[in-house]
């Protein structure tokens, strides 16, 4: 089983557009799945009682060939009498040609599925993309139908299966985290970062994980995005860029002063912006490209995980490497919009792009409190 660490250094096809907390483990129901696994050849006379005979007779051959390898070693969707799952942990001791020619099998067609052991399952009620996504996963390692996937949700799980080996595992868990939007509030010191709240360095994927693939005991932490614009890191400013020092026109805080020295933004005209009896020149203002705004812009997007961004109606898939970190955030310059898009605004609005990523930052009160900023957020969006 490959683990992330496994594939980092290989080229990842970031043009490749795939059309297709407390933890929760997704409800599942089971009906009209891969749920009956017998044991001996009376559980099969009498369950697929009402079967042709000779797909009774098949499946008996095929479970006597293989029951010395394991105990239930077939799975059966009482419902498709010529489709039967081989469990995966035979995979490395047979091909399905060898099991088909060994069982001397006529009637029925075989395939690799764990099926639906110990409650996992088939019918996911879940509404949002990641419950549907990881409902689908569960239903391609369970040998169901692939007519029962969503075919974009399909192509994106080959394209993770081509990289982390998923189908080889004998064990696999698939968990929805509900704890994806993990706070990381702002480091400060000779460069200014994200904290790893869940990790030590830039190595995020417990923290930024939508849904956790355990393939056995190899963990894939997948980070699931639906919209064109994601956003990238919300976090507190006001303890560092204060209302009292704006008001008076002087930034002294030594934190805000690198932070607003960071994006290259004018410690002066930025009080002007926010003080309604201030007048202040507005407008756009280009500076030249900082490498610790990179560094910033790394600890946000981090490495250790697998992007899954669906967009109109299409999977961008790939892993998220300490290479592609870096090509991801090196930008090479930025815009200041004072006052924001219409020059009018008490905000500052940072634009600036690398080879992937569109960035979109604001200082601003995302609260409605009293004008003041009180966060600095940063929207992305794919190139």
């Amino acid at each position: 089983m490959k683990s992330f660490k496994q594939v980092v250094n290989n080229e990842v096809d970031l043009s490749v557009n795939l059309n297709y907390t407390k933890p929760v483990h997704f409800d599942l129901g089971i009906s009209e799945a891969y749920s009956f696994f017998p044991k001996t050849e009376e559980e099969i006379k009498t369950q697929l009682a009402t079967w042709p005979e000779a797909s009774i007779t098949d499946t008996l051959n095929l479970f006597n060939y293989l029951k010395s390898k394991s105990d239930s070693p077939i799975n059966i969707d009482l419902d498709k009498p010529k489709h039967i799952n081989v469990v995966r942990a035979l995979k490395g001791d047979f091909d399905i040609k060898q099991i088909s020619s060994g069982a001397k099998l006529s009637t029925i067609n075989i395939k690799f599925g764990n099926g639906s052991m110990g409650g996992r399952g088939i019918n996911n009620k879940g509404k949002d993309f990641e419950d549907k996504f990881a409902g689908d996963i569960e239903r391609w390692y369970a040998g169901e139908d692939v007519n029962s996937i969503d075919a974009e949700h399909l192509k994106a799980i080959l394209h993770c299966d081509k990289l982390y080996n998923w189908s080889d595992s004998k064990t696999f868990t698939v968990t929805v985290d509900a704890s994806a939007n993990t706070p990381r509030p702002i480091k400060y010191g000779s460069k200014i970062e994200l904290t790893n709240t869940k990790g030590s360095g830039f190595d995020l994927g417990p923290a930024v994980t939508d849904i956790t693939v355990v393939a056995d005991g190899v963990k894939t932490y997948l980070s699931m995005k639906s919209t064109g614009t994601v956003t990238f890191f919300n976090v507190g400013v006001r303890t560092v860029l204060t209302p009292s020092e704006i008001q008076k026109g002087k930034i002294t805080n030594t934190n805000g002063l690198t932070l607003l020295k960071l994006f290259g933004i004018d410690p002066v005209r930025f009080c002007g912006i926010f003080n309604d009896d201030v007048k202040t020149d507005s407008g756009v203002v280009s500076v030249s490209s900082n490498p610790l705004v990179s560094h910033l812009l790394q600890s946000g997007i981090g490495y250790g995980y697998h992007v899954l961004h669906k967009n109109r109606g299409k999977i961008h898939s790939y892993a998220v490497t300490p290479t592609i970190m870096k090509k991801a955030a090196k930008v090479s310059g930025m815009k200041l919009n004072y006052g924001g898009k219409t020059g009018k605004g008490k905000r500052i609005d940072i634009e600036m792009e690398s080879s992937m990523y569109k960035f979109k930052l604001n200082i601003r009160d995302t609260q409605g409190k009293d004008g003041y900023p009180t966060r600095l957020m940063c929207d992305f969006a794919t190139k």
